[in-house]
């Protein structure tokens, strides 16, 4: 069980990158109400519905399922897991920019006797009372707990393992609207969104460009429209003044893609991003052809590397 939580969120994000699979299938609530409001950033990904999307096909198909599972499936078979069937969603959530201050829930279909005897085979393993959960602890600094039958939490961090569950059940109550709810309610069939409630602070002041220092948050989703992959996302400024300056910044650099990658093809993924200011916030839209952007990506990355 050493280091499960790293090996699991990589795996989910993997799968990410393209595996195909069965129809997506709906999502218990508790995904996403484990983020507390607190939470500095967020990211859900809707693991059924991308591995079952035109995106995983056009990425990866059945080779880099081989390639992937032939390097998992010995730590799944010790899990009981079957990546392609049992798993369904993924969130993760950070209460600051530190690495043991994320927190993973996992949702799908868990032999949750068999990894609880896991656990407890640990030596160091203890248990810890919490409600009516038992948060589990192994290897010193890994904490993980079944907030329901479908439904696991891991973290680094006592704390925040306690304050997703509090979250789930209902007992904390906050004013401000909880990380990801305003950009799920408006991309409901969403791939995978994500949230930052305070840039600045996530980057850290060394190094950190002007701009980026005066956004106050940003969100986003990526989804599929057809045969189309429609990118949403919105940055909250400082000001008003500070969010007509965030959108000068991205139109210079989209005219810096246009001047050193004169194809065609760049051309017309430019000319499909919207950008409007609207008080504090720089909204950014874009729906393009899938196998276009992904032969765009394919063939010009070496030449991006002037951003």
């Amino acid at each position: 069980m050493k280091k499960i939580i790293l090996f699991l969120t990589a795996f989910c994000l993997a799968l990410a990158l393209g595996l195909p699979a069965a129809p997506a299938a709906a999502l218990p609530s508790e995904q996403i109400a484990v983020v507390p409001a607190e939470a500095q950033w967020a990211l859900f990904v809707d693991v059924q519905r991308l591995m079952s999307s035109e995106t995983f096909k056009a990425i990866g198909g059945e080779d880099k399922l081989v390639k992937i599972q032939g390097k998992t499936d010995q730590v799944f078979a010790k899990l009981r897991i079957d990546p392609k069937k049992d798993l369904k969603g993924l969130t993760v959530f950070g209460l600051g920019k530190e690495d043991e201050e994320a927190v993973v829930a996992l949702s799908g279909k868990f032999d949750k006797a068999h990894l609880i005897g896991l656990v407890k085979a640990e030596t160091t393993h203890q248990e810890i009372p919490f409600g009516k959960h038992t948060i589990y602890k192994w290897d010193d600094d890994e904490f993980g707990v079944f907030a329901a039958d479908d439904l696991v939490i891991l973290g680094e961090n006592e704390k925040a393992i306690k304050s997703a569950l509090e979250t789930l059940e209902g007992r904390k109550r906050d004013a401000v609207p909880p990380l990801l709810s305003g950009v799920m309610k408006e991309s409901p069939n969403a791939l995978m969104v994500f949230g930052v409630k305070n840039v600045p602070g996530l980057i850290g002041e060394h190094d950190r460009p002007v701009i980026l220092s005066k956004m106050k948050g940003a969100e986003g989703s990526l989804s599929e429209s057809g045969e189309n992959l429609k990118i949403d996302l919105s940055i909250l400024a400082e000001s008003a003044q500070v969010a007509k300056d965030v959108e000068q910044a991205i139109r210079g650099l989209m005219a810096i893609a246009n001047l050193q990658l004169k194809e065609s093809e760049v051309q017309a993924f430019v000319d499909a991003v919207q950008i409007a200011v609207d008080g504090q916030n720089v909204r950014i839209k874009a729906v393009y052809p899938l196998s276009k952007l992904l032969g765009l990506v394919h063939h010009k990355a070496k030449d991006l590397s002037f951003f």
